[in-house]
């Protein structure tokens, strides 16, 4: 072989040497270390992603710890109790401010005193009153003693558990065990309307008239104040009993 030869051989050697340094280098070296990277880059971004959860879980607990979480626990249990606690006291405090109010409206110890064209007078006496929420005229009374006085006659005497009182006609609504009293004579019903400027009152609603000699019963009844004679209106049959 000659020296030329030679030379062509070994200049062909390194050719393919470089080019297959070459090669390696760009075309296999670095696909491999990229994905060992993104491996790599996974792996950290699948750490960092972890849950505050399993981080806490991660970490051993002292008995301390425990305490410390169940103390919080009864401290929130004590916090709830006590907002369960003023919310009751708020609302027993609104009732009670209530009932005040109502209170502060009722008057009692209450009397009224009117008289008529005939110069009877009429007094109404209640232990309770306040005004009437729909109409501003009237008084709602507890407890009610009414008295119809003449110098001529003899008194009426009118009581009942309500009565509903009209300032501006002077009219009296008594109702629940009511009861008429006058000379030897009882009257009792469930209503008695009073008008007191027209010298009259209807009873109505289980009206029974007792005296020494009978007993009647009757749906309705007019009573006039002045001669104190006694209008059965009543549709039903009318139910005497004699002595």
């Amino acid at each position: 072989m000659s020296i030329k030869s030679l030379l062509q051989l070994i200049l062909t050697l390194l050719i393919l040497l470089i080019l297959g340094g070459i090669y390696y280098i760009y075309f296999y070296s670095n696909p491999v270390k990229n994905q060992i990277n993104l491996i790599n880059q996974t792996n950290n971004l699948n750490k960092e992603n972890k849950t505050d959860q399993e981080m806490l879980d991660e970490i051993p607990r002292s008995e301390n710890d425990n305490k410390i979480t169940q103390n919080n626990i009864e401290i929130v249990n004590k916090t709830n109790d006590h907002i369960k606690t003023e919310s009751k006291e708020t609302k027993n405090n609104n009732l009670n401010n209530t009932d005040s109010k109502k209170l502060e409206n009722l008057t009692k110890e209450i009397e009224y005193i009117t008289s008529n064209k005939e110069g009877d007078i009429f007094k109404i006496l209640a232990k309770f009153g306040k005004s009437n929420i729909k109409n501003s005229d009237i008084l709602d009374l507890e407890y009610v003693d009414g008295l119809i006085s003449s110098k001529k006659r003899s008194q009426i005497f009118i009581s009942s558990n309500f009565a509903k009182y009209n300032y501006n006609n002077r009219n009296s609504q008594f109702y629940d065990n009511v009861q008429i009293k006058y000379d030897n004579k009882l009257i009792t019903c469930d209503n008695l309307d009073l008008k007191i400027n027209e010298n009259y009152a209807v009873a109505y609603n289980n009206v029974i008239i007792k005296d020494n000699k009978s007993i009647m019963k009757a749906q309705m009844v007019t009573l006039n104040i002045i001669t104190k004679d006694i209008k059965i209106n009543s549709q039903n049959k009318v139910e005497i009993i004699t002595n």
